[in-house]
């Protein structure tokens, strides 16, 4: 037996038995009790609904979890990147008639055809930006969606201690 399949075979059999080194014996009653008791949460705002209204609009899955001030800046984003996209495409099909039209031999060709690249680029880079402005604006509903239900307490503190024994400042954060 080499030294890599023992390696494997003590590493088969650490992770077969890692499971009953954090098992629990005991079930605490009272800790169950108490979870029976405590009523159910449920969230107000559905996280997939929020992606799903971002991904049909952006910034509709912001207005959908009350992030109003956010809503019409995705909405913004997206609608000036698909002006752009048109723009571009256009600007692209023009130069393309125009290269159609001219022979390879005139001094203008190879003008016409960085143009013609250029445009093509920009389209397409307004298209990955879209999908970026996509991608956000639904990372951004799914999070507002699941911190909608979150509240944050008047008692939150953060103070510092002095400590005796060691000439260090001790931190602690209050809830």
């Amino acid at each position: 037996m080499n030294i890599f399949d023992k390696i494997l075979l003590f590493s088969f059999i650490f992770v077969a038995n890692i499971s009953f080194c954090f098992s629990q014996n005991e079930v605490d009653t009272t800790e169950v009790e108490n979870q029976a008791k405590k009523p159910k949460f449920e969230m107000t705002k559905s996280p997939s609904g929020a992606i799903y209204r971002s991904l049909i609009l952006p910034g509709w899955g912001q207005y959908y979890v009350e992030s109003y001030w956010k809503a019409p800046i995705f909405l913004a984003g997206a609608l000036g990147l698909y002006a752009s996209i048109v723009y571009n495409q256009v600007e692209y099909n023009n130069y393309a008639e125009i290269l159609e039209g001219m022979s390879k031999d005139n001094p203008e060709y190879e003008i016409t055809l960085l143009r013609r690249e250029y445009f093509r680029d920009n389209r397409d880079m307004s298209g990955f930006y879209l999908i970026g402005v996509y991608v956000l604006a639904a990372v951004d509903a799914y999070v507002g969606a699941h911190l909608f239900d979150f509240e944050v307490e008047e008692n939150l503190s953060v103070g510092f201690i002095p400590h005796s024994m060691n000439p260090r400042v001790a931190v602690f954060i209050r809830f």
